[in-house]
């Protein structure tokens, strides 16, 4: 398929999924989610890739919500029709979060709001330390509202998601790791080696444990502990019985490496 505002590059067990609107710093429109929504359902389907890298074109990340939408040129300002279309907009990345794949943002120059957003929807976040991170939607007098309020609560809590929310601070990516917002952030001149190690980590190991270790993360996150424990008990069920747990084992019996298909 063909997109306009976003490059899609399967290259064997990777896929680099980039924002493509360097003239606009990738400001992120209803457009843009479209079609990152659409990626994200044909990166589902397919079995060989093994991890997701979510990046952006030229000078940043992304900028953020496009101000002309936000103004809404293209964005229905109706109450009704609204909450319709940011629905929509909201399942682009609610896709990241159910894909049982690993994603991987790539962050830097910027990543504010919406862009600050869709890489908390990610599963991990390398940046560099530089990158300019925040959620500064409350300086427009209106609120994040494609999930970033409710995950920055689950990674830093009330008290911190409060102050970036309610003050709309930007942060840099030394600090945003420091909170526990990134999971790593280096040197512009290191991004690249350090997403590739995380990258080279990955495909090391069982696509079917990480991808439903993933679900349970999330769904530890989201439920209760009981409802969690069942939701745990099936997905082992699964696990239990898979190739990849046969070949973890023997090849630890045997002292080799282990080849996993996935299976």
């Amino acid at each position: 398929m063909a997109y306009e505002t976003i490059l899609l590059d399967h290259r064997e067990r990777v896929v680099h999924l980039t924002l493509n609107r360097p003239e606009r710093l990738n400001a992120i429109s209803p457009k843009l989610l479209q079609e990152l929504s659409s990626a994200l359902d044909e990166i589902s389907r397919m079995a060989q890739v093994r991890v997701v890298i979510l990046a952006g074109a030229g000078r940043a990340f992304s900028s953020g919500t496009d101000l002309q939408a936000l103004a809404g040129e293209g964005l229905e300002r109706l109450p009704s029709a609204f909450r319709y279309q940011l629905k929509m907009m909201q399942e682009a990345l609610t896709r990241i979060t159910t894909l049982e794949k690993p994603v991987l943002a790539k962050v830097h120059g910027y990543a504010l709001g919406a862009a600050m957003e869709l890489a908390l929807a990610c599963d991990f976040r390398i940046s560099t330390e530089d990158a300019r991170w925040g959620l500064p939607e409350v300086l427009y007098s209106i609120v994040p509202d494609l999930g970033g309020t409710q995950r920055l609560v689950r990674l830093v809590g009330v008290g911190k998601a409060k102050e970036l929310v309610m003050l709309g601070r930007t942060i840099d990516g030394a600090e945003a790791q420091r909170l526990g917002i990134v999971n790593r952030a280096v040197s512009p001149e290191r991004l690249d080696e350090e997403v590739h190690a995380w990258v080279e980590e990955i495909l090391r190991l069982p696509p079917l444990g990480v991808g439903l270790a993933k679900k349970t993360v999330d769904s530890a996150a989201d439920s209760s502990i009981q409802t969690s424990l069942e939701f745990t008990a099936q997905v082992q069920g699964a696990l239990i019985s898979s190739k990849d747990f046969s070949e973890a084992v023997m090849a630890k019996l045997q002292k080799r490496e282990p080849v996993f298909v996935g299976k």
